[in-house]
């Protein structure tokens, strides 16, 4: 009976691909395989001198960084991750991670890493949109990765206005202060992965690593789902 009512709502309601609308065949979830293949891929991973680690130069200091995909405008990618972060599909960053967690698996610049932390979201915002996607994203690398994932360890204790409008000098003075490490001790001496859903001018993810390495953490590498491309 379940597979029948199952059945019969996805005649009456077909699932379709959140990149291009198309109606997904069975074994496909959320993304339809022609858009999954078509993500481009930046193979960051497999260079420890790249243009993301690069990105950080003279911000903060990183060990490793790394991004899944190019961010192209008006690309099926943006269309999947405006959905995940604004359209109530989380589970998309899950599915990446998942993904992501399974590339990364065998690439030596792993080796190193102790644990996965997720740029956290103000508990305002929180509440406004109901979910934080890079919590996803970290729950899908962990599960793949086999590392942990340390929750309510990093806090966002400053209410931070949307960074979309804002220039690169105007997005660092807006975070300036806005992470907390609550629990320096369980990461101490620890080199974490701290992951968010999309690197564009990278301060958040200098903000909230600052933060780390000042509270004691050995060492900070990042990685996104995507980075914006130039």
């Amino acid at each position: 009976m379940k597979r029948f009512i199952t059945g019969l709502l996805d005649l009456l309601f077909p699932p379709i691909c959140v990149g291009c609308n198309h109606k997904l065949v069975q074994g496909e979830t959320l993304i339809c395989t022609i858009c999954f293949s078509s993500f481009p891929e930046t193979n960051a991973h497999t260079l420890v001198d790249n243009a993301i680690t690069n990105h950080f130069l003279g911000k903060t200091t990183i060990t490793y960084g790394f991004a899944l995909y190019k961010l192209r405008k008006q690309s099926h990618l943006e269309r999947v991750l405006f959905a995940m972060k604004y359209k109530n599909q989380p589970k998309i960053g899950e599915m990446l991670g998942w993904h992501y967690g399974n590339i990364l698996h065998q690439a030596p610049i792993m080796e190193t890493i102790d644990g996965i932390v997720a740029i956290p979201l103000h508990p305002k915002r929180f509440k406004e949109r109901g979910y934080n996607q890079s919590d996803f994203f970290a729950k899908g690398l962990s599960a793949a990765l086999n590392l942990p994932l340390h929750t309510k360890c990093v806090e966002r204790i400053r209410y931070t206005p949307s960074q979309t409008t804002k220039n690169k000098i105007e997005r660092m003075a807006n975070l300036a202060g806005a992470f907390k490490v609550i629990q320096p001790a369980l990461l101490a001496d620890k080199h974490l992965l701290l992951v968010d859903d999309i690197l564009t001018t990278g301060a958040t993810l200098t903000a909230c690593t600052d933060a780390l390495l000042t509270a004691g953490i050995a060492k900070v590498s990042v990685a996104t789902i995507a980075v914006v491309e130039a």
